[in-house]
């Protein structure tokens, strides 16, 4: 198979968190450029989290060519160009504005902020990063999966009879009704 040269300069990422989120999106990264024509080429630079030792082995699993001991350490460095939060939500809004504030890109797992509060302390931050051409957005990796487009057609559709409550557990929509 030919392939032909790469381009496109890179986009590097550093990871926040390397759990359950920091494992898919550590896979979109790496497989990215092969479903989108990009206009960067994601590098998997650092990744961090809570605990040096399962970050060292998470890194070394999903392809990270480096490990940072904390966050802060991470938004420090001049190679990483856009910072993947995807760490406990109580510890989005400090990570996601210190990292704006030092020129990175953000891309922020949900839920964006545990309070309002937060949440407008994160959008003045984006807005003026981005007056800086430093961008921020918030990740909704389900939101146009196939079996959530299905689910949401059989309930509009009046299918599973009358939702009393949806619940998100793990990668498993549980509806419940009672007619």
């Amino acid at each position: 198979m030919l392939q032909e040269p790469d381009t496109h300069p890179p986009l590097r990422v550093g990871l926040v968190g390397y759990a359950f989120m920091g494992a898919i999106h550590s896979q979109a990264w790496r497989t990215a450029d092969r479903f989108f024509d990009l206009p960067r080429r994601p590098e998997l630079v650092a990744i961090t989290g809570r605990n040096q030792q399962a970050a060292s082995h998470a890194g070394a699993r999903m392809g990270w060519q480096d490990v940072e001991p904390d966050w802060q350490h991470l938004i420090e460095r001049d190679d990483i160009d856009l910072a993947d939060i995807c760490s406990p939500g109580d510890t989005h809004a400090e990570i996601a504005i210190a990292a704006l504030e030092a020129g990175k890109h953000v891309l922020c797992e949900k839920p964006l902020a545990n309070s309002v509060a937060e949440a407008e302390q994160m959008a003045k931050a984006a807005d003026a990063a981005a007056q800086r051409g430093v961008f921020a957005m918030c990740g909704y990796s389900y939101r146009r999966t196939p079996a959530l487009a299905l689910a949401r057609r059989l309930v509009q559709e009046g299918r599973l009879g009358t939702i009393r409550q949806g619940n998100w557990s793990g990668s498993l929509i549980v509806w419940h009704s009672w007619d």
